[in-house]
């Protein structure tokens, strides 16, 4: 996929926030682009973020965002856990993870809330290639 999205403040983290702990920021900026999303936790420490993601074509989609320890300097991992993906789909990981991104185009300063963006633009491109046969936009080798 690409990652071409100009991104919005609202889904960085920086200036400010930054004085802040960082999951009072991240529960902010999710609730406010994405109140349908929720955040779960293991002993006290995010582990996921979900919710349903619907797209143009009217479909729904749980998503998953996996939130590693070394958030946010490392990426986090995106699953549809509920989705029962055609044979041939593209930009998935041999793990069942989507694709939005290559983990070395990662950065900090990426919220949660940016990922849920990702994972909304290639849920809608999925729907796409089911309907047509193609994936929508410009795309990277994995």
């Amino acid at each position: 996929m690409t990652t071409d999205m100009a991104a919005s403040r609202d889904l960085l983290v920086f200036g400010n926030d930054l004085s802040r702990p960082r999951m009072a920021v991240e529960s902010e900026k999710i609730k406010r682009q994405f109140p349908q999303f929720g955040f779960y936790a293991t002993g006290g420490t995010v582990t996921s973020v979900e919710g349903q993601l619907k797209t143009a074509d009217g479909n729904s989609y749980y998503t998953k965002i996996i939130v590693p320890s070394a958030y946010p300097y490392e990426i986090p991992t995106i699953f549809l856990p509920y989705t029962t993906f055609l044979s041939g789909c593209p930009h998935r990981y041999t793990n069942g993870s989507i694709c939005v991104m290559k983990p070395e185009q990662w950065s900090s300063t990426y919220s949660l809330a940016f990922m849920v963006a990702k994972a909304a633009i290639w849920v809608n491109k999925y729907d796409c290639w089911r309907r047509k046969g193609y994936w929508p936009g410009k795309e990277q080798n994995h």
